[in-house]
């Protein structure tokens, strides 16, 4: 299969997230909980307990305006966009699968982890794309036309304009719908952010391909997020490995 980096929707539709990247087809579709609309299923998933860079609890109260002019996801653009390292792990279905996804300066690196098995590809900016499988000590190289970094980065890369926000008063998370850039994520449909009511703190990820059922709505747990190590970034040591 084509192990280039796949886009956004594309991928999670076909229930390979970022395996999609390394030819792995591990990772499997994560479904939402009962609802019978994608933008239902959103609002009613319980939001994970864990948070980036928060302690607060997930009671609680906000200050946030629904109606208001203040965006938690652009207070979060400002500080991370086009530099950052962020630590996911997939819910529902696709329960404890890891994924490391890092941006900077045109460059990206994306890795999926599921059962200790640990594949990646990296596109280090030099015109090639780079496969390595861990679990079969394998690689390829292909050729990078320059953009597909913006497939990669999930945080960013695909969001356009603001839909609309919800508020879950059980949880105190904010959660903030945007359209997605078909033309990067590969089909039309809305990323949900949600965020520590308190703090404003990423707490998850819903990505939600348009007109698809409760099914393929794709959960992430944000575990973590800071500034890009840009020792991922690089052209990996393919010493150890055989090419495919």
């Amino acid at each position: 299969m084509n192990k280039k980096m796949v886009t956004i929707i594309a991928a999670l539709a076909m229930c390979t997230a970022m395996a999609g990247c390394t030819g792995n087809d591990t990772a499997s579709s994560s479904k939402a909980e009962t609802t019978t609309t994608t933008t239902a299923a959103a609002e009613s998933a319980a939001p994970a307990e864990s948070t980036a860079d928060s302690t607060s609890a997930n009671a609680g109260t906000t200050d946030y305006d629904v109606d208001g002019d203040f965006r938690a996801f652009e207070q979060m653009k400002d500080k991370y966009e086009g530099n950052y390292l962020a630590n996911l792990t997939g819910q529902m279905s696709n329960n404890g699968t890891k994924y490391t996804i890092c941006i900077k300066d045109g460059k990206a690196y994306q890795a999926l982890t599921v059962q200790g098995m640990k594949s990646y590809t990296v596109c280090p900016g030099d015109g090639k794309l780079y496969n390595v499988s861990e679990g079969t000590t394998t690689y390829s190289i292909e050729d990078d036309d320059g953009n597909q970094w913006k497939s990669a980065d999930i945080l960013f890369g695909a969001t356009l304009d603001f839909d609309h926000a919800y508020i879950d008063t059980t949880t105190n998370v904010v959660q903030e719908y945007y359209n997605l850039d078909s033309s990067v994520s590969g089909g039309e449909g809305q990323i949900v952010y949600g965020f520590d009511g308190a703090t404003y703190d990423l707490k998850q990820v819903v990505l939600l391909p348009e007109g698809a059922d409760e099914s393929s709505a794709v959960y992430f747990t944000v575990d973590s997020i800071g500034e890009a190590d840009d020792s991922l970034l690089a052209v990996p040591d393919l010493s150890a490995y055989t090419k495919e």
